[in-house]
């Protein structure tokens, strides 16, 4: 996992990464504090980009990708942020040399694998249960949970929305070009249970598997910051990315962390990742803290007290007394329950974050960077302090990109001494005069 952060004001934006990647192998896991997760997206212009959830994309490393990317892109500009972040995406769905044909099927493969070893699961279960039951089950009978299952898997995908970045009739163009792959993965799940009459619907679900909103531990972020030549504020685009299947990228544009001031005006505090430490910060309660809080409180209102309430009158009144007398309970308690939501997050934000961001709309560049370190610090020092992995840790990097002066590390990791190795720097600099 890790912790990063975006803040941002009229004067520049400022980034800051921790150092942690998390390896996981069967049966241990090793957190290194090494990995590089801040990158420039361009030498000649001001944007920058940050990757967060996952160090590689199908395999292949971010810092990879991102610096073949850059090379490609070299002095090209664009006059939104948003334009840079397309770009780069349109750079990963093209690029065939770094994902290949045959990586896309192989993730494809795994993809459909583990959804239908789900409904296989649950095929296997069905099955155990009627013969624990009823003692034997006839083939029809094995066809009939198949079909089911089946049914019942295939309402939930299709429930799923669907992610705009897919065009329309998408899905049976992935079906058809790689009919053998899916039938391989079928044939390996499913082996000799009778599944050629729900064959179509078990290839419309590993088709929703990539196209749906539904995302594996192997999915990410990526978050491009910055300004394109036409913004004078400063701008960040988020977005979650999990694979690139028949030449589309699966990813998601998230609002909620994203942010065009030359739109909205407004100063914002933006986490990623590992985010709980910032929101108490900025909101002044843990997020886990408030969601407890408002479960009990609403079991209260809602089960609890009405209950508690109706057993006082058990005597005086009827059934039908009770029930309709419950239910208006309910109904009050839930009327309580949204009012109440609404007045703390209402005090909340009079309280507490509106005066933290009224202070980040102000601040100058290089308190915008300090105070983002810091977030990530507090997120790395919790940490390091309680029993939960250290997930968050190692160096921070931190960088700030203004209008006027670009992108400015103002902190930067290096696996190796600066000092030792000037060839580094003058191909750095060579490379990006050309």
């Amino acid at each position: 996992m890790t912790a990063e952060i975006a803040i941002l004001n009229k004067n520049a934006v400022a980034l800051a990464a921790d150092s942690a990647v998390t390896i996981q192998k069967p049966g241990t896991q090793k957190i290194y504090n090494t990995a590089n997760k801040l990158f420039m997206l361009s030498k000649y212009h001001p944007v920058g980009i940050m990757v967060y959830g996952t160090a590689e994309l199908m395999g292949i490393p971010w810092e990879t990708v991102i610096k073949i990317y850059r090379e490609e892109l070299g002095t090209s500009n664009f006059k939104r942020l948003i334009e840079f972040a397309e770009h780069f995406i349109i750079f990963l769905e093209n690029n065939r040399a770094l994902f290949t044909d045959r990586l896309q099927a192989s993730s494809l493969e795994a993809m459909c694998h583990w959804v239908l070893s789900q409904i296989q699961l649950s095929i296997d279960e069905k099955v155990k249960h009627e013969i624990q039951t009823r003692g034997a089950v006839e083939d029809a009978d094995v066809a009939r949970i198949v079909a089911e299952i089946v049914g019942e898997h295939f309402d939930k995908w299709s429930g799923y929305r669907r992610l705009a970045c897919f065009p329309e009739k998408f899905e049976a163009g992935l079906i058809e070009k790689y009919d053998q792959n899916l039938k391989q993965v079928m044939e390996q799940v499913f082996d000799k249970l009778p599944i050629d009459s729900v064959r179509g619907k078990l290839l419309d679900i590993c088709a929703f598997r990539v196209t749906k909103e539904w995302w594996s531990l192997s999915s990410g972020g990526i978050v491009v910051a910055g300004f394109g030549k036409d913004d004078i504020l400063p701008v960040v685009h988020s977005y979650t990315v999990e694979s690139i299947v028949h030449n589309k990228l699966k990813h998601d544009p998230q609002g909620f962390l994203s942010n065009d001031m030359n739109e909205s005006g407004i100063a914002m505090i933006i986490p990623f990742a590992q985010a709980e430490i910032v929101h108490r910060f900025i909101r002044g309660i843990d997020p886990e803290y408030r969601v407890e809080f408002n479960q009990f409180l609403r079991a209260l209102l809602t089960t609890g007290y009405p209950a508690k309430l109706l057993e006082q009158f058990k005597d005086r009144l009827s059934e039908e007394d009770k029930r309709n007398t419950q239910a208006e309970l309910i109904r009050l308690g839930r009327t309580v329950l949204a009012e109440f939501d609404s007045n703390w997050s209402n005090w909340e934000r009079v309280k507490f974050v509106d005066p933290v961001l009224e202070i980040v709309g102000d601040l100058p560049k290089d308190e915008l960077a300090a105070m983002a370190e810091s977030l990530v610090n507090l997120t790395s020092f919790k940490r390091k302090i309680t029993a939960e992995a250290e997930t968050v840790g190692g160096p921070i990097d931190v960088a700030v990109i203004s209008k006027g002066d670009g992108f400015i590390w103002i902190k930067r990791k290096h696996y190796f001494q600066p000092e030792l190795n000037p060839g580094f720097f003058a191909n750095y600099f060579g490379r990006a005069e050309k």
